[in-house]
């Protein structure tokens, strides 16, 4: 009892995540399977993304159950997870009733443990797309933002660690009309790139677009989506989330 009450002190939460990392590797004993509301989950604690995930059960707390919300409220058909990593809004999100999921990411190691995921859940609504997207095809150099991570961009070209991917363009892969649409873009710099291959799907449906904009970045990803008839509907930090339609807000976004 005694032990339980401590660590529930600020001081020890503080503590935890640093005394796992430090066991972890001292163990070797890096592979975790954690159930999670009714999804079960294969982590690689080395990676910050799945210690935090596996120490609190969360990751992007708020941008998450906002966007839950925005999808049931406004009976959202398809959801684009754009950088998915290995799947952490997708598999969250994949107990939504007649939600199809569209899960593109360009690192082979992201989407093949996302892969045996969707396996051992008997998932039927994601699809996976092992590619970047931008406004071009052919193949480009991702390189790792960490020595242990799951997170790649195309322009921090100081680390070593790095993988070669496919590049397309979105309205090249998938042809959908007349839907509504989330999209979740958060792909490390390249956002103003991605909108510009996508722009037959952002034009043929009606998008809820949350998107982490990169601050340089900011101003013509701004003056793309003012062009394209998208309004900005709420921020958090550096991710922000547009509609090209009038949408049903949750409580906490109504001014």
């Amino acid at each position: 009892m005694i032990i339980k009450n401590l660590i529930k002190l600020p001081i020890f939460k503080r503590l935890i995540p640093s005394i796992f990392k430090r066991y972890i590797f001292i163990t070797g004993n890096y592979f975790k399977r954690k159930n999670i509301s009714g999804v079960t989950y294969l982590l690689d604690t080395r990676y910050l993304i799945d210690r935090n995930f596996y120490l609190r059960e969360n990751y992007e707390d708020l941008l998450y159950s906002t966007a839950k919300k925005l999808i049931i409220s406004n009976n959202i058909n398809v959801f684009l997870d754009i950088g998915s990593c290995w799947g952490i809004y997708s598999l969250r999100l994949s107990n939504i009733k007649n939600l199809k999921i569209l899960s593109f990411d360009p690192i082979i190691k992201n989407i093949e443990r996302l892969e045996k995921m969707i396996k051992i859940n008997s998932l039927k609504n994601i699809t996976t797309f092992n590619t970047a997207l931008g406004s071009k095809e052919g193949k480009v150099k991702f390189y790792g933002l960490e020595k242990f991570t799951p997170n790649y961009s195309l322009y921090d070209k100081n680390h070593k660690n790095f993988s070669v991917s496919k590049i397309d363009k979105l309205d090249n892969l998938i042809k959908i009309k007349k839907k509504i649409l989330y999209l979740k873009v958060d792909i490390e710099k390249h956002e103003y790139y991605f909108l510009c291959g996508a722009k037959d799907v952002l034009q043929n449906n009606s998008v809820i677009l949350q998107i982490e904009i990169y601050e340089k970045n900011k101003n013509k990803v701004f003056d793309y989506l003012t062009e394209k008839n998208f309004n900005l509907i709420h921020s958090f930090g550096a991710d922000y989330i547009f509609s090209n339609f009038k949408i049903k807000k949750p409580p906490e976004m109504v001014s």
